[in-house]
């Protein structure tokens, strides 16, 4: 009978009691809400911010901050709020950030991770290539799966620590007479097949003064290959196998309109310079060097002759190159090239093919 006051007073205070009610209700799923706001996260953009710097503040991957903000793709708005879902330590993912002048070999080396495997976890890579600033996976989130052997850098003291160890070192090489892929390869300490995957040109034919990539891991304590080609002593080569050398040692520099010096080289300009070493005069046009020496069949080209072409849209010479390799079905040569400087070509290039005029034999021996 004590209920029957209870509900009448309930029914008189019914706007009240629901108010009551619904406040009560508010401030209890406020406590739940905070019991799980270590989960579910949200995260004002800052000037400056990108989703890599974020992912890696929140310790999450930068695909699953695009999941849960598919506007982030497109870029991130100053003051934007992103909704982040923490994870666990056990499903952590890592990512790395690309950087100028990396590459899939160097960031193998550095994660210890293989080519395969970084392309199997971005394929992307694989038609597009590296991008700077394109972030990489590096291990799957499924299953909390961890790559193989993967490097992660903890703290900033190991990083220091690790990177007094053992540095990889980008260096350039010009292929001189004689040199050999297995010889370059413990030249270098690396492989003949990380070689050929650097330099795919030399897969089939390693041509005197083709300009190799290298990347090697080298300790600090270690002496550091030079990233300019040192000279050598030239004894014992021939004088064509010594214009090579010294024609393809400015492989690189720039091309100048009448110059003769590594300030740059137009193209008579690099083989009076380079001729000019064994004692030999040419004149100073391309024109004028034609006349130089005898006309030689193009069958019968060889290392160390003269080969020209007519570039103007017309007959006349004026341009030049030194053969530096011949095979059956090809003739390489080193020139100064008005675009890229001096660079090493061939006359099966559609270009040179079609402008091709003659070959001389300046060199007699």
């Amino acid at each position: 009978m004590q209920l029957t006051p209870y509900f009448f007073i309930l029914f008189l205070d019914f706007p009240r009691y629901y108010t009551m009610k619904f406040f009560i209700t508010a401030i209890f799923s406020f406590f739940i809400s905070l019991g799980f706001s270590q989960e579910n996260l949200t995260h004002t953009v800052r000037k400056g911010e990108s989703l890599y710097s974020i992912s890696k503040k929140y310790k999450v991957s930068v695909s699953d901050l695009e999941l849960l903000n598919p506007a982030a793709k497109k870029g991130l708005a100053v003051n934007s709020v992103l909704q982040i879902s923490v994870k666990n330590e056990a499903e952590e993912v890592v990512e790395h950030e690309v950087v100028a002048k990396e590459t899939l070999f160097g960031l193998s080396k550095k994660y210890n991770i293989s080519i395969e495997k970084l392309k199997q976890l971005n394929p992307n890579v694989e038609s597009e290539g590296l991008k700077i600033g394109q972030v990489l996976r590096l291990s799957s989130s499924k299953n909390n799966s961890v790559p193989e052997k993967v490097v992660v850098e903890k703290t900033k003291k190991e990083k220091d620590k690790n990177e007094k160890k053992e540095e990889l070192q980008e260096v350039f090489h010009t292929v001189l007479p004689k040199e050999t892929k297995y010889g370059l390869s413990k030249k270098y300490k690396i492989s003949i097949s990380e070689l050929e995957k650097l330099n795919p040109q030399i897969k089939n034919d390693l041509a005197v003064g083709t300009r190799l990539t290298i990347q090697t891991f080298r300790k600090n304590d270690e002496i550091v290959v030079s990233k300019e080609i040192k000279p050598i002593s030239v004894e014992g080569l021939s004088k064509a196998e010594k214009v090579i050398f010294t024609a393809s040692n400015n492989i690189g520099t720039r091309y100048r309109s009448g110059g003769t010096d590594t300030d740059g080289f137009d193209c008579s300009g690099l083989m009076f310079s380079t001729f000019k070493t064994i004692d030999i005069l040419l004149p100073r046009t391309s024109s004028e060097q034609a006349s130089v020496g005898f006309k030689i069949d193009k069958n019968f080209a060889r290392k160390g002759d003269l080969i020209f072409f007519a570039t103007g849209g017309s007959s006349k010479i004026n341009h030049v190159g030194l053969i530096t390799e011949v095979s059956e079905n090809d003739i390489k040569f080193v020139h100064s090239s008005t675009s890229l400087g001096v660079i090493i070509s061939s006359v099966t290039e559609n270009y040179y093919d079609k402008r091709f005029v003659q070959i001389n034999r300046v060199i007699s021996e």
